[in-house]
């Protein structure tokens, strides 16, 4: 009713003029299936350019190992013992059997594989996208709509954390179910109406709500924050299918009760799993979160940019921010339930968003993130099907408007697949990913701390200090954090900072075996042999007699037999593991089986071409055999790794003087004192086997000074 039509009303009655009920166009679902397979041809075409890059991309060091190339039950296949498993265990805070299943039947058919499994979400995406088009047409009648909302859904940059990070496998595969429950229930529910679109009063539909329910249970063990089905069911019963128009609200619920069984048991679930995970904090501060991730992701909607897979908590958040974040959502909410007669699709939109995001608002906090980009996966769709049937509304209110409108749906589209081109580039590894968060993100303790144990790994600790060192400072009460600066620290030759930093890691949480261990080496270097052996069996209880803590410990009493052992047993549960190897390698060489010894490094090099200690330890071991051009070359690749350290320029000082080369043996001394000269003389005088004295190495220096000088010219 128009404005001046409710004036006159007003006039002639005396009373305020009512709008009415607005009754929604019921349109026909094409009976030509052709324009429909086209939408969901361009669909998959879109989303197989827009994440093209993952194709050759790898794992991440964030939760990937804990899901896949850590994981010696997922390495192993799909086997019964597998799937057993993976219906009993709480693993990674989690209990989601399919998606371990899934995990595994990729290892089964493409190996250890990054790029796979990577391109098998995307797949699973796709799917996702033509179930949510399929429904919606189903639902609605409205094809190209729909094609909007699911290009939208598809290409929108938030999504490519769910398709380029291998451990949310668990994203792509519950939206797909979920997608696909939706639709079974809407085809139903068109079936049983006796109408193309539309609805009634159903009466019995027993088959189609078992597949539903049988769907929405393999969504749920896919990844529980798809309780919210039953709820948005609801809300698809309201609008478009307008079933509360014929059917009384308690057979509406009555049906549904097999689903809400579902959702309880799977709560209860996961609530089970996440007992360890769940953070502990105040309800006050849970609900200023959940306001705050509201608001923020509506900004995320029509502006994503600055993404990245760790967003920190902020210290505080001003009191003005809460109290604007709060009036929009009021607003938006008091907007959506006054039209909603008029524009029932504003309000189904709105509160599939609110809804849906209610697993992961923080009300019930799991973990230290706030928001997340994987949050809204399916979330979004709301508001994308209030939006496009809203742009729906003005086009046939002004069909001149229709091209327009059209060019700027396209750009828009265009744009998000651009963007998600882009934003699929940065996870090509973890060095990429965790440097491109830093950039967009501040006081990032986890993007900090990820980054310096990349570079660590890679032989970098220099590069890895001050990132490790910013991490510490932004949240220090991470005992993790602590962990790794000791490691760096000692890398770096901070035995003094690397103990400090350990010990603060044990306080912060005595059951985290890591800092024992690193602990124990330095106290073993130091000579502290029953505080090293202390802290060992302390490991060794934590981790559960972890094989490669019980070689650590067998090493530290001497017991090389025992060692050796379970050295061995380690490197079979982790063959990919190249410092586990090169520990097995070095009590091999210990025990003077150098061939064994020499294939265990070389294959430690073929996992990590660029570990140093292999390198040094090859370069030791070839010496011995007297292969010395080849332990020149894994000395001089060992200076080329790390150049700061003297300790590959002591070796090589003393395969050259053997060989007689004085003046390039002087040489190499000089590099080494030049470096670090406390050092490289302790290092001489370990290899040496001489007393320690602050002049062992310039002494040495001195006679293959001697030395040259009495050559004949």
């Amino acid at each position: 009713m128009g404005r001046k039509s409710r004036l006159r009303q007003e006039r002639r009655t005396g009373e305020p003029a009512r709008e009415k009920p607005r009754v929604e166009k019921t349109a026909v679902p094409p009976a030509d299936r052709k324009p429909i397979l086209i939408a969901c041809a361009l669909l998959v075409v879109a989303i197989a350019i827009a994440f093209a890059r993952v194709r050759s991309q790898d794992y991440i060091t964030l939760d990937d190992p804990e899901y896949v190339t850590a994981n010696s039950t997922v390495k192993n296949g799909l086997s019964a013992d597998g799937i057993g498993w993976a219906f009993t265990a709480f693993h990674s805070a989690n209990w989601h059997p399919l998606t371990w299943i899934t995990h595994m039947l990729d290892v089964q058919l493409f190996g250890v594989s990054a790029p796979a499994e990577k391109l098998v979400n995307v797949a699973m995406h796709a799917g996702a996208a033509i179930f949510l088009l399929l429904f919606l047409v189903r639902a609605t009648g409205a094809l190209w709509p729909s094609a909007m909302v699911a290009a939208l859904f598809a290409l929108h940059p938030t999504r490519v954390e769910s398709v380029a990070w291998v451990s949310e496998r668990k994203d792509v595969l519950s939206a797909l179910l979920f997608f696909l429950a939706l639709y079974l229930y809407v085809r139903g529910v068109v079936r049983a109406s006796g109408a193309p679109s539309g609805g009634g009063a159903l009466g019995a539909r027993t088959t189609p709500m078992i597949w539903v329910a049988v769907v929405f249970a393999l969504a749920l063990m896919a990844k529980p924050s798809v309780i919210t089905l039953p709820f948005v069911l609801l809300l698809l019963d309201w609008w478009p299918l307008r079933r509360f128009e014929r059917t009384p609200l308690s057979q509406l619920l009555l049906e549904k009760v097999p689903l809400f069984a579902l959702t309880l048991v799977s709560i209860i679930l996961t609530l089970r799993a996440q007992t360890e995970a769940i953070v502990q904090t105040s309800l006050s501060s849970r609900i200023e979160n959940a306001i705050i991730a509201y608001a923020d992701y509506l900004r995320m909607l029509v502006w994503p940019a600055g993404l990245a897979i760790f967003y920190p908590t902020p210290a505080s958040v001003p009191v003005a921010t809460l109290l604007i974040a709060l009036v929009v959502l009021i607003a938006i909410t008091a907007l959506v339930i006054r039209y909603a007669r008029r524009f029932p699709y504003l309000v189904v939109g709105w509160f599939w968003y609110l809804g849906t995001l209610v697993p992961m608002s923080g009300i019930v906090k799991a973990g230290i993130q706030w928001i997340a980009d994987r949050y809204t996966y399916i979330s979004y769709v709301g508001l994308f099907i209030a939006i496009v049937w809203g742009v729906k509304e003005i086009v046939e209110r002004r069909p001149q408007l229709t091209r327009p409108l059209a060019a700027v749906a396209i750009a828009i589209i265009a744009a998000f697949g651009i963007a998600t081109f882009v934003q699929a580039g940065y996870w090509k590894d973890a060095q990429t990913l965790f440097s491109r968060t830093i950039a967009v993100t501040s006081n990032n303790p986890v993007a900090e701390a990820n980054l310096a144990m990349i570079l660590f790994d890679r032989d970098k600790p220099k590069e890895a200090l001050p990132h490790i060192r910013a991490s510490v400072a932004a949240d220090p009460s991470i005992a993790s954090s602590q962990y790794t600066l000791g490691r760096v620290l000692d890398a770096t030759g901070d035995r003094a900072g690397a103990e400090q930093a350990l010990r603060k890691a044990i306080a912060l949480d005595a059951s985290f075996a890591g800092p024992y261990r690193t602990l124990a080496d330095l106290q073993m270097k130091a000579g502290n042999k029953d505080e090293a052996l202390h802290l060992l069996t302390r490991a060794s209880e934590l981790d559960g007699g972890d094989p490669a803590t019980r070689a650590q410990l067998a090493a530290a009493r001497g017991d090389l037999n025992a060692a050796l052992s379970d050295y061995a047993a380690a490197v079979a549960a982790s063959p990919n593991d190249a410092n586990l190897r090169n520990d097995y390698a070095t009590m091999l060489a210990r025990q003077q089986r150098d061939q064994e010894a020499l294939n265990e490094f070389n294959e430690v090099l073929r996992l990590r071409p660029d570990h140093y200690f292999a390198h040094m330890n090859s370069g030791a071991l070839l010496r011995r055999l007297g292969r010395e051009n080849e332990a020149i070359e894994h000395f001089a690749k060992a200076t080329f790794l790390r150049p700061a350290s003297p300790d590959p320029h002591v070796y090589l000082a003393l395969i050259l003087a053997v060989r007689g080369e004085q003046a390039r043996a002087i040489s190499e001394i000089d590099t080494a004192m030049k470096l670090d000269a406390v050092e490289a003389n302790r290092y001489f005088s370990e290899l040496v086997r001489l007393p320690p004295q602050n002049n062992n190495l310039a002494s040495y220096r001195a006679v293959l000074q001697q030395q040259l000088a009495a050559k004949p010219k």
